[in-house]
């Protein structure tokens, strides 16, 4: 498990954080505005952070998805922004399926657009069901050589200002049984339509919206990988996305820790400075628990992802599930360490206002309970299958 980074990382979260810091410079006034910051978008996709993970030989840099992960932590401790967090998260979705489960061609399409910056999408969720992948309806359906594109997803990150992206969908010819397909389609095509941009009472630097389908074409190039055989190329984009939470947690985590110290010093209460009173030292103490905790779920999930690991799945759903429960704690705690101030409209209670999104994007605190379970009762199912039966003799 990787606990300390190696000096090159080292050097790249360092890299990262100060263009992070970038962000938190506009974050108050583009929460204000529901705006997306594409300035720092823009640079940070100049600096290589999207082809870190992607091969020399594909136009990358060479690195690894813990590399990649390495930078995004960077961001995540100087941004002060959970949208642009949320926005990179939906983004790299894109970059990850393209990368491990596109053909050249498609690779050749979209690996540079998606590298140099143009936002992409992962889009599950439809008004039938959010976590729940079987109630998905939008479809394919053939034409000729090709296929047409029926259906609407909704509250999709990143929708408003994307031009490409993951689409996740069926087709229904092939069967019930195995049908789910994924798609990967450039935004701006004849027959698709973004709905407007949703006024969200946190996570507003990360602009959501529908995306409508009617009848756009698929072509081959568009089928990523076998078509039917979507489910457990979706099933490791979805444990990959939630494994990385817990760094987007620890980061912004640590950032609320340095301004709840720089207050319980400097405020005094009955001649002694708030710092000295225990009541304090446990709410700060619990926010420094948390962000070691949620950072080192990260690389663990990431570590069995890469391994494989029969339990990868569970670390990540669990790091999931406490990167939005201890977010929430740890923003709480610092408005109220400020008190009055605390709860004014400002970049303090932004931080809360965002931290109860992290509790429902990317799946729900309660769905992480479920997958958890679920994923414990495949185990044990698993397990006492291959137990033999002990004969217990009759005394």
């Amino acid at each position: 498990m990787q606990f300390e980074f190696s000096t090159q990382q080292q050097m790249m979260f360092d890299r990262f954080a100060e263009l992070g810091r970038q962000a938190a410079a506009s974050a108050g006034q583009h929460d204000a505005a529901g705006s997306f910051d594409r300035g720092t978008w823009q640079r940070l996709a100049d600096a290589g952070l999207w082809r870190i993970p992607v091969p020399v030989a594909l136009g990358g840099l060479g690195g690894t998805w813990a590399d990649c992960a390495t930078a995004m932590e960077g961001v995540a401790t100087t941004a002060e922004d959970l949208g642009f967090l949320v926005t990179m998260l939906g983004h790299i979705g894109s970059l990850r399926i393209i990368l491990e489960d596109g053909t050249p061609a498609q690779q050749a399409r979209w690996l540079e657009p998606i590298m140099r910056g143009d936002v992409g999408v992962t889009a599950m969720t439809e008004a039938t069901g959010g976590s729940d992948l079987a109630r998905m309806r939008v479809a394919a359906t053939p034409d000729g050589s090709s296929w047409r594109l029926d259906g609407e997803k909704v509250h999709i990150t990143n929708a408003p200002i994307a031009a490409l992206g993951m689409i996740a969908g069926r087709i229904p010819s092939l069967g019930a049984k195995r049908d789910i397909t994924l798609f990967f389609v450039d935004l701006d095509q004849e027959g698709i339509t973004i709905g407007e941009t949703e006024d969200n009472l946190g996570i507003r630097t990360s602009p959501t919206a529908n995306i409508r389908f009617d009848g756009a074409r698929l072509d081959p190039i568009n089928i990523v990988g076998k078509p039917g055989d979507g489910l457990s190329a979706l099933y490791r984009i979805i444990a990959f996305e939630r494994a990385l939470y817990g760094i987007m947690a620890a980061g912004l985590i640590e950032n609320m820790i340095a301004k709840a110290m720089a207050r319980v010093e400097a405020r005094m209460a009955f001649n002694r400075p708030l710092a000295d009173y225990q009541y304090v030292q446990g709410r700060i103490s619990d926010m420094k628990i948390a962000s070691v905790v949620c950072r080192l779920l990260t690389y663990a999930g990431l570590e069995k992802l890469s391994a494989g690991s029969e339990d990868a799945s569970i670390v990540c759903s669990v790091g999931k599930f406490l990167a939005g429960e201890k977010l929430l704690e740890a923003a709480e705690h610092l408005v109220q360490l400020h008190g009055h101030l605390g709860y004014m409209n400002n970049d303090l209670s932004r931080h809360l206002r965002d931290a109860v999104g992290m509790r429902i994007a990317g799946g729900t605190s309660d769905i992480q309970r479920i997958n958890i379970f679920n994923q414990m009762r495949q185990q044990h199912a698993r397990r006492w299958a291959n137990d033999t039966p002990q004969t217990v003799a009759a005394e």
